[in-house]
């Protein structure tokens, strides 16, 4: 069978005009029949081999399935030369006839060499068009403006002025929250009590959601737009992109750039900054003391796991007619927590 692959990249389509129908419209005149197997990746960058369609078709390619494959352009199969190398090497071992619109490559040593020429060009395009980019995202930064919609909790981004703007409601949030984690309260404690808080309130998070986690509202407590300090060009999120394909294991972390390379943008203050500086101070002295060891260490917490509901299981005393008794449990009273358990418990 033939195959036809195509790719653009959100990036390609607003700025070039790559369209996939015209893609796949001129493989199918180059392959002279409508009769094809179409694999298309929409939105995805060429910088990474792990995409939904090109992975089904080198399965299929493994498989048996397809005789012939047709591309528009080498740059369509990768944007880095090394990866292109890796999937024209993979067909060629299986007698795959691989076949682009936009040039013919011969099996030659010049055949070859022309092809790599151009796999390195293509990389080197994608580099420069990624270094002109970031230079101009951080231009901008400099000139005071807000890049894009960045979700913090009681704001609204304004596209047209590039800045943000206090939403009245969200920053009445956020007031509370400072309010009840740096003010001593019958109402909560701490940062899970707040989350719980919140969620029995039906208060909704940034992105709608109806539950609120610790972890959230720790980030809140510590983020200093609320004093008017936001830093833009704080993170290097280089090679984060193809993420959502890579195994957990595999996934590449977002890196804290050194402190001098951050861009401060001042924006409209929501806390004051002695309370700010109150909440950080409770804060390091939470995490100091949650830091001690246990008095009750237990051998096989968090590497026991429920069986029915998939919780990992950890130590705990449990209260049975006035006795401690040591066990392992599913529960997880966290706020927040995705599965709160089935209520398995085993004596440790």
């Amino acid at each position: 069978m033939i195959a036809i692959y195509a790719r653009v990249s959100t990036e390609e389509q607003a700025k070039h005009g790559f369209s996939l129908n015209d893609q796949v419209r001129q493989c199918q005149l180059k392959a002279g029949t409508n009769k094809v197997k179409e694999y298309i990746d929409d939105g995805v960058s060429g910088e990474f081999l792990d995409r939904p369609a090109l992975t089904k078709l080198r399965e299929d390619v493994r498989e048996g399935i397809i005789s012939k494959i047709i591309c528009l352009d080498p740059d369509r199969l990768s944007r880095k030369l090394m990866n292109q190398l890796i999937i024209t090497d993979e067909f060629d071992r299986r007698g795959i006839e691989l076949i682009f619109v936009n040039g013919e490559y011969s099996k030659t040593p010049e055949g070859n060499l022309f092809y790599s020429m151009r796999g390195a060009i293509a990389e080197f395009e994608k580099s420069k068009i990624n270094e002109r980019m970031s230079r101009g995202r951080r231009e901008k930064a400099r000139q005071g403006k807000v890049l894009r919609d960045f979700q913090v909790y009681g704001y609204r981004y304004d596209k047209e002025l590039e800045r943000f703007i206090v939403d009245e409601d969200e920053a009445a949030i956020v007031s509370l929250i400072f309010d009840l984690f740096t003010q001593p309260n019958t109402m909560v404690q701490g940062l899970n009590g707040i989350a719980l808080y919140l969620t029995s309130k039906g208060v909704p998070t940034k992105r709608g959601a109806s539950v609120w986690h610790r972890q959230v509202v720790r980030q809140i407590i510590m983020n200093r737009a609320y004093i008017g300090e936001f830093y833009q060009n704080r993170w290097n999120t280089e090679g984060m992109l193809g993420n959502k394909h890579r195994k957990d294991d595999e996934k590449v972390p977002m890196k804290e750039r050194p402190k001098n390379e951050w861009i401060l943008i001042p924006c409209p203050a929501i806390i004051d900054e002695s309370q700010f500086e109150h909440a950080q101070r409770l804060l390091s002295e939470s995490r100091r003391r949650w830091a001690q060891k246990s008095k009750h260490p237990y051998l096989l917490s968090g590497l026991l796991r429920c069986g029915d509901c998939g919780n990992t299981m950890t130590g705990r005393l449990s209260n049975n007619w006035g006795k401690k008794v040591p066990e392992y449990t599913d529960i997880k009273n966290t706020a927040g927590a995705k599965a709160k358990g089935c209520g398995r418990r085993v004596k440790a």
